[in-house]
């Protein structure tokens, strides 16, 4: 309970008041410059070393935090000097007790009067001592000085400390503003994006690099405009491999790193400025596809786009297209240059622009990838204009030449092929140059029509000249095949010639190949027959002179001589089947005549296939067989023999002779025998029944076989005259079956020979007919008018004529031969008839004078023309009825 009333309460006195509040303004400004240095301090401490960080290396985030934690605890001194000397402080008791630590004594007084000025009991009891007290306590203090009493002030020291640092971060900032402007935002940002600033200034690097995996590669580092220092080289390392320095050039530095296949760090260090990139090898881009999209020429008449995988590097395309090129790399692309020019990539695709084909031209395609690699090199594509080339035709069981009958069908099959379409395919057919044909003939066929997209084309055809009106004449026929494009000529097939014939025609034509393939079969038998004599005279020889060197080399060729006519037989065999064949296509020949010659061509081709080869074989053992010596030769080792041998006067079994050298070579098989005594007389000498030495080495284990004890006969002491005896039989018994066909033959022959001479008569006839006609055609323009005013194309064919004439002559010389041939052979009157009219009216001259008349007299020879022609006619009926008896 106050006793005293608060006006009446004790005051210190006011100087003792002011000293005490300058005492606490000397505490706190000491102590807060104190905190404030302190913290200063620490600040700048903070920036410096961060400063000077940078310099060395990219202070980690980390770092730069933990310079930020300590400048922070820095400054955190400060509201802790607030808390401590000004808020703990600010009482005058709290001062009191402040100063009792320097001066102990005056702190208790001062402590003592503030407690009484306070106490108002204390008041109460003695206000007049406690005014004593207090003015006591404030004299004395009077006399003190409070400003050593601050507690161990280092206000001096931190200032100095602080001044030191601040200094230097004013000159740094005075010097390289730039780099104190980073230094402090790096501090005071720690997590920040903050770039440090180095004094070598780098253009911007990035942070991953891709390069080509398995290559050297080269990285640039190059300075920036506004870099303070330019170092005169830089140093890269990757991973922990050799670092790679790099002088400075033109402002940049050029690293060449060696070849990598694993992803690292490289590491680049260009005075203080380093960057730290990510290295990764990866596999160029390359093309996976290529392929081009083609419009073909309009002419082809080919719709819609076609599509050629082209990654070989070339292409051929027909001239006149039009092709675009898509190149597919194997990842998606930046950029892509065609032929230099920019082609905007879609995802991994390259598009060209449209491209004409006309002639050689390249195409140079560059890419490079999301990544920025490029391709290894760059792919070139040839394209290569080719002309639409030439469609082709071949023609399959059309043979190149034949006589075919008129009314004969040949069937044959057509192969067509072009590059763009075949259009259509037929036959083509020509008629020979003849004089005596006035309109030789001439005509085609379609055989099948093809397509824009029939690049090859198989149709069968067939060829007969009755159905296509042709008259018997010679002809060519080609076939020929036709594509798309304009005014393209034909492309035709080798020609095939057919020589048509009527049946009497084509009945001369084969009597004549019959008769000459007759006359080679005789050429065959007769040189067989030269062969016999010479087989029976070596037949003939001694066996001595048999051995002879020169008589085995002559076996030797007989052989080979044998070997080689029955081959000659055997082809004329093979066309005398072809003969027949043609032959019976014809309905002039008489059947009975062709079933006569096939039995007879069935005789000479067991001939020539097996009795001429056997006697060749057996010539040829003959020339081989061993002489007459080695024939009669004693063996000089017995054989081995189990059996028995009851042969009297025979040689001693090797039983019978033990003192036999036992080691003589003995054969390999034994013979086991079975041979009986004869009352015959024995051979003179022993062993003499061995049969020859065969070549083929030890005989083999048979059966016993029971044998007679004998003379031999003579003939075996010679096996060449053996064989050459059977030989010159077998020869003899093919001969003798050879002159049986010969003289079959010739019945045969001379029966067709009659039977064509009537055709050929009438086919005399025929062409003085056709020959008139020619010459009538040509009598507007020739008759009546001098020879020099005659037009060249009639003259040409009046000579023409002329010279037809001269060879009828010859032809009708042959047919009167071959009447006088026949009739010797088969002595039939009217042959004789017909050929004596012949030679009284002098058909041969009479034909020759004509030749040279017609040029001259035109009518006349037109009469004369037709005179013959019925005449030749007239002579062929004369003849009908002999010819007609072998059929």
């Amino acid at each position: 309970m106050s006793l005293a009333h608060p006006h009446e309460r004790l005051q210190l006195p006011e100087n003792l008041r002011r000293q005490l509040h300058d005492f606490r303004r000397r505490v706190w400004v000491i102590k807060m410059v104190e905190a404030a240095c302190s913290a200063a301090f620490a600040v700048v401490a903070a920036y410096l070393l961060m400063f000077l960080l940078d310099r060395v290396i990219d202070t980690p985030s980390w770092l730069r935090s933990v310079l930020f934690v300590a400048a922070f605890f820095g400054c955190l001194r400060i509201p802790a000097a607030v808390y401590r000397w000004i808020w703990r402080n600010r009482h005058l008791e709290q001062l009191a007790m402040l100063l009792a630590r320097k001066h102990p004594a005056v702190g208790d007084q001062l402590l003592g009067i503030i407690e009484l000025v306070r106490n108002d009991f204390e008041q109460a009891r003695s206000r007049a001592l406690c005014e004593a007290a207090v003015r006591e306590v404030a004299k004395d203090a009077q006399t003190r000085d409070f400003s050593d009493a601050v507690p161990t002030p280092r206000h001096v020291h931190w200032a100095a400390s602080a001044a030191v640092p601040i200094v230097a971060a004013v000159m740094l900032a005075v010097l390289f503003p730039a780099a104190a402007r980073s230094a402090w935002a790096r501090l005071l940002s720690p997590w920040g994006a903050t770039p440090r600033y180095t004094f070598a200034a780098l253009e911007e690097l990035p942070d991953r690099l891709v390069v080509a995996h398995g290559e050297p590669f080269t990285v640039t580092a190059r300075l920036a405009e506004d870099t303070v220092w330019h170092p005169k080289k830089g140093e890269a390392q990757f991973d922990g491999q050799a670092p790679v320095a790099a002088a400075l050039q033109d402002g940049k530095y050029e690293f060449s790193l060696p070849s990598q296949i694993e992803p690292g760090w490289l590491n680049l260090a260009v005075g203080d400025a380093s960057r730290r990139i990510k290295i990764e090898p990866t596999l160029r881009p390359e093309l996976t596809t290529l392929v081009a999209s083609v419009d073909l020429p309009d002419y082809l008449g080919r719709n819609g786009t076609v599509r050629k995988d082209v990654r070989g590097g070339a292409i051929s395309l027909v001239q006149g297209s039009r092709a675009t090129f898509a190149a597919t790399a194997s990842r998606d692309l930046r950029s892509a240059t065609v032929n230099g020019q920019k082609s905007e990539p879609r995802g991994a695709t390259i598009q060209s622009p449209p491209v004409a084909v006309k002639g050689t031209s390249k195409l140079e395609f560059s890419w490079k990838d999301t990544y920025g690699l490029e391709g290894k090199e760059p792919f070139t594509l040839s394209v290569n204009g080719r002309d639409d080339e030439a469609p082709s035709v071949t023609c399959e069981d059309l043979p190149r030449q034949k006589v075919v009958l008129d009314s004969e069908q040949l069937t044959f099959k057509i192969h067509a092929q072009d590059d763009f379409g075949v259009k259509r395919v037929g036959m083509e057919w020509q008629g020979i140059d003849n004089p005596v044909i006035s309109k030789p003939a001439k005509g085609e066929k379609i055989l099948g029509a093809g397509g824009p997209e029939r690049e090859s084309l198989a149709l069968g055809g067939t060829f007969s000249a009755k159905s296509l009106g042709i008259e018997p004449q010679p002809v060519q026929v080609r076939m020929f095949v036709e594509d798309y494009l304009p005014g393209r000529p034909r492309v035709y097939s080798p020609p095939h010639t057919f020589y048509i014939l009527t049946p009497e025609q084509h009945a001369i034509w084969i009597t004549e190949q019959l008769s000459r393939w007759h006359r080679q079969a005789i050429e065959v038998r007769d040189r067989e027959m030269a062969l016999h004599e010479t087989n029976k005279e070596l037949r003939n020889l001694s066996p001595a002179d048999l051995d002879r060197a020169e008589n085995r080399r002559k076996i030797e060729n007989q052989a080979s001589a044998e070997r080689q006519n029955g081959r000659r037989l055997s082809g004329l065999v093979t066309s005398g089947e072809t003969l027949v064949r043609e032959a019976m296509r014809n309905p002039e020949f008489g059947v009975g005549h062709l079933e006569k010659w096939a039995e007879m061509l069935n005789i000479l081709k067991d001939i020539s296939g097996n009795r001429m080869p056997t006697v060749a074989d057996l010539l040829k053992q003959a020339a081989q067989s061993p002489s007459s010596a080695q024939a009669s030769q004693k063996p000089s080792t017995p054989p081995r023999m189990a059996g028995n041998v009851r042969a009297s006067g025979g040689a001693p079994s090797a039983a019978d002779k033990p003192d036999e050298k036992k080691d003589q070579p003995q054969p390999v098989i034994p013979k086991v025998v079975d041979m009986e005594s004869s009352q015959n007389s024995p051979p003179e000498k022993p062993g003499d029944n061995s049969s020859p030495p065969s070549k083929g080495g030890a005989a083999p284990l048979r059966l016993p076989v029971t044998t007679v004890m004998g003379k031999p006969k003579d003939s075996e002491s010679c096996p060449t005259q053996q064989t050459l005896d059977e030989a010159v039989n077998k020869q003899r018994d093919l001969l003798a079956e050879f002159e049986k066909i010969a003289d079959e033959m010739n019945r045969v022959l001379a029966n067709l020979e009659g039977s064509t001479l009537v055709k050929r008569l009438k086919a005399a006839a025929r062409l003085q007919y056709k020959i008139g006609g020619r010459v009538n055609d040509l009598l507007a323009d020739a008759f009546g008018v001098a020879g020099q005013q005659i037009g060249q194309a009639s003259l040409k064919v009046l000579g023409e004529m002329g010279e037809q004439e001269a060879r009828s002559s010859h032809d009708v010389s042959l047919i009167m031969d071959d009447i006088q041939s026949y009739f010797e052979r088969r002595q039939f009157l009217r042959f004789k008839t017909v050929l004596d009219e012949m030679r009284k009216t002098d058909v041969i001259g009479s034909l020759r004078q004509l030749g040279d008349d017609i040029k001259k007299e035109e009518g006349v020879s037109i009469a004369q023309c037709e005179f013959w022609s019925d005449t030749l006619d007239r002579w062929a009926e004369d003849l009908v009825d002999p010819a007609s008896g072998g059929t």
